[in-house]
């Protein structure tokens, strides 16, 4: 070291270097970066990002990226190098099979876990190659098959309520609904993808720990993919967290499910009857093939098998308790899809277990359940794709090669460009009246399901969950007379404050809403008892 320079003198300049450095840096970002003439918060123009992962982290994304939208317009600089956008022609070319913009952004492979699941494919081909190999699996006809298997699920879920409300001497049963409703969708994919049911509404409790892994394992997730630097640190937290529990058991759960089928085959193939075999979604998992012709590995089954746990039970958890709540909300609303439910009864038109496609001619209801994957959609974030090298326009606006890109499913559902002046507002009468008018030649409702990006566009719905939520919320109606279990009481059971969907506090809601990857509810609680049928 120079003489003449003292360690103070050092450490001045280094700090000054340092500054320099940071500011030119922000300088750049703010005047210079290809998003540079994008609005948004300050953080982000200058390039230090942690917008996102506050609000993962505080989990009201929705409901602030939202207000942004409504201060900032249709582009928003949501980070140094991602913009978030809600104009409707950004829908086709974000999301539109063949579109310009075709991966999906790195933040996706924060949620493999082994190998990656579909949801964590990132290129658009090898995502659409991968899809292929799997798409039998989850195909509308062959869930139709499967409908007794949902059917059996259920059984256990009405078992559990009719033995609490025989229970009670007040003629109706407390329970906590928001629980277990994703108690009966992790045992309806246990059924699909497991080759049984989980058993946890029999149980009536979670036997495994298997709610607070899952929870842990995606908040974790998306909170890793707005700061990658962040994922092993996560990663060993979650493992210390949850390593001998939840997590396990799903994983001893998927190598027993596997283990099961592969000795079934075997017996099959060594009498030559294999007409006692399950034909279920592991089935058509453990006969798929990866693109090279391979078939799936053991270790890819599981993979797989666990994705659509994750995903399935909640997303459709989500929508069940969502679906049930703004139907009882509205006093009109729910004499509308009780009169409708009843006059199917009385016709013929339906019958009890329900099937699909019975479920599927109920127009108001349908038109329920529609209106609840827009105003509630289970997934609130982003879903971000990379514009590729060259750069590419979208809705209108050209953006350079590499800046991440996407919409918010909850935030574009309620802006008025995407469903009238009236967006915000729960109206299902709009779905019915877009396919009725013959002005637009059907153009109209066509329109309104674009613009419906819950489950994803085209290839990337969630047929498990439509069929699921289209049988079980009808059944559970018609069946049971519900009510929200009020806040405030002596022996309420509620532990959160009252918290909307679009994250006010108010003591009359039936839930506490969260917005990070998923928009879960908590402490959602209701009254139950047996309804009277003539």
């Amino acid at each position: 070291m120079d003489a003449d320079v003292s360690p103070t003198r050092l450490a001045a300049l280094t700090v000054a270097a340092l500054l320099a450095s940071l500011l030119t840096y922000c300088a750049y970002s703010y005047f210079f970066h290809p998003l540079a003439g994008f609005p948004g918060p300050l953080r982000a123009r200058i390039g230090l990002g942690g917008w996102q992962t506050v609000r993962a982290a505080k989990r009201d994304f929705g409901w602030e990226l939202g207000k942004l939208h409504d201060r900032y317009g249709a582009f928003v600089r949501t980070g140094r190098n991602s913009v978030s956008v809600v104009d409707p022609a950004a829908v086709s070319d974000l999301y539109r099979f063949g579109g310009p913009v075709r991966d999906k952004a790195p933040f996706y492979q924060f949620f493999k876990v082994t190998a990656p699941s579909l949801l964590a494919t990132l290129p658009h081909d090898a995502h659409n190659l991968a899809r292929r190999g799997v798409s039998p699996a989850f195909s509308m006809n062959l869930l139709l098959d499967l409908e007794e298997y949902v059917d059996s699920a259920y059984d256990e879920f009405c078992d559990y309520l009719d033995a609490r409300i025989s229970e009670s001497n007040k003629g109706k049963a407390t329970v906590s609904m928001g629980e277990l409703l994703q108690f009966l969708a992790m045992d309806v994919v246990g059924e699909l993808a497991f080759g049984q049911s989980f058993g946890l509404c029999k149980a009536g409790y979670d036997t495994k720990d298997y709610l607070p892994m899952l929870d842990a394992y995606t908040a974790s997730s998306c909170l890793s993919g707005t700061q990658p630097w962040a994922r092993p640190v996560l990663h060993r937290w979650l493992t210390r967290k949850l390593g001998s529990s939840g997590n396990v058991a799903l994983g001893e759960k998927a190598s027993e499910a596997v283990a099961r089928r592969l000795a079934e085959l075997e017996k099959g193939s060594a009498t030559g009857d294999d007409s006692s075999l399950r034909k279920d979604v592991l089935s058509k998992l453990m006969s798929a093939k990866n693109p090279d012709g391979t078939p799936f590995s053991v270790a890819q089954v599981k993979v797989q098998a666990n994705s659509i746990l994750g995903a399935g039970s909640d997303t459709t958890s989500i929508t069940f308790r969502a679906l049930l709540a703004y139907i009882l909300k509205d006093k009109r609303i729910y004499t509308k899809v009780m009169e409708e439910l009843d006059e199917a009864v009385e016709s013929g038109a339906i019958s009890f277990p329900i099937t699909y496609a019975a479920a599927s001619k109920l127009e108001y209801f349908q038109a329920c359940l529609k209106e609840t994957l827009r105003l509630h959609p289970a997934v609130p974030w982003v879903l971000p794709r990379v514009i590729p090298p060259g750069g590419a326009v979208v809705a209108g606006r050209h953006f350079a090669g590499g800046v991440e890109i996407g919409m918010s499913p909850y935030v574009f559902q309620r802006r008025k460009e995407a469903y009238g002046e009236d967006a915000k507002v729960f109206r299902p009468e709009r779905w019915i009246e877009a396919t009725t008018t013959t002005m637009t030649n059907g153009e109209e409702r066509k329109m309104l399901d674009k613009n419906l990006l819950t489950f994803g566009q085209g290839n990337r719905i969630c047929n498990i969950a439509l069929m699921e939520l289209s049988k079980l919320a009808p059944s559970v109606l018609y069946r049971y007379h519900l009510a929200f279990t009020p806040r405030g009481q002596p022996d309420s059971p509620h532990r959160l404050p009252g918290r909307t969907i679009d994250g006010k506090m108010d003591p009359s809601e039936p839930w506490h809403c969260e917005s990070q990857w998923f928009s879960h509810q908590r402490d959602f609680w209701m009254d139950v008892s047996e309804r009277s049928v003539s």
